[in-house]
């Protein structure tokens, strides 16, 4: 199947976007018989490589962000012939510890500090917030020494960066919770409203502006419609996955199994 073919496969702008970053590291590999490295990946970008990666027999992948359930991962392609691994995939991390401890900074603080200084989102993996405030950041190699020498403030504290081995890292443990809920229709806000526990109303001025994110991309409007697989966060209050459409209720309305993550 050729190129463009590939991308069509896809029906949205985000995914056909990595489709063809995909698709060019595919080539190279098959090509020059080389390894070829993504830059960070989202779980939604990652379903999206793996599906392409289907068209390419003579390679083989390893996808790896740090530790074993991280979020964000680098996807390592490779001739199938080759023998690599995890071990094959190069990361950086740092330590960030703050002026005062437990001062209420969240992740989108970090993130927004990180990118202040001019750093691409894909150059960052997984930022673990740790209980007292300070947190842990898996970075691409290239960007550290620059993150160790500009990174100075997050929010209204003063910041101190260090690097730190993978084995430093305080791997969160995740916590999720299947729900059984009933909606009127598969629009965002119903869902997101009946997985969050707050009424539909009250769920629309929250993705206005901007809280809510579907499959790791913002999405404001409420009334788009959602579907199985699909993964919705709220700023603050975790993840919910859409894991199965279970039909209609007696009354018509919509059943569903999500599961939410802490």
């Amino acid at each position: 199947m050729d190129r463009e073919t590939i991308i069509q496969l896809f029906d949205d702008e985000l995914s056909r976007r990595t489709a063809a970053v995909i698709l060019d590291h595919a080539t190279r590999a098959e090509q020059k018989r080389k390894m070829q490295l993504t830059d960070f990946l989202d779980p939604f970008q990652q379903r999206t490589a793996d599906k392409v990666m289907h068209y390419f027999k003579g390679l083989k992948q390893v996808s790896w962000g740090g530790y074993a359930s991280a979020e964000r991962v680098r996807v390592l392609v490779f001739p199938a012939e080759e023998q690599l691994s995890t071990a094959d995939v190069p990361l950086a991390y740092a330590a960030i510890t703050l002026s005062a401890s437990d001062a209420g900074i969240t992740h989108r603080d970090y993130l927004g500090a990180l990118l202040a200084l001019g750093l691409r989102r894909e150059k960052i993996g997984d930022i673990i917030v740790l209980p007292d405030g300070a947190a842990q950041v898996v970075l691409h190699p290239e960007i550290i020494s620059y993150v160790l020498a500009n990174l100075q403030k997050v929010g209204k504290y003063n910041a101190r960066v260090e690097e730190v081995t993978a084995e430093s890292l305080t791997i969160p443990a995740g916590r999720t919770r299947e729900i059984m809920t009933t909606v009127a229709s598969l629009r965002l806000d119903a869902v997101a409203g009946s997985g969050f526990g707050v009424s539909r109303s009250k769920m629309v001025p929250v993705i206005r502006a901007g809280h809510v994110k579907v499959n790791w991309q913002s999405a404001k409007n409420a009334g788009m419609a959602v579907k199985a697989g699909d993964v919705i966060s709220v700023a603050g209050r975790g993840r919910i996955e859409i894991a199965e459409i279970l039909g209609e209720s007696k009354k018509g309305r919509i059943r569903l199994l999500l599961k939410k993550h802490f």
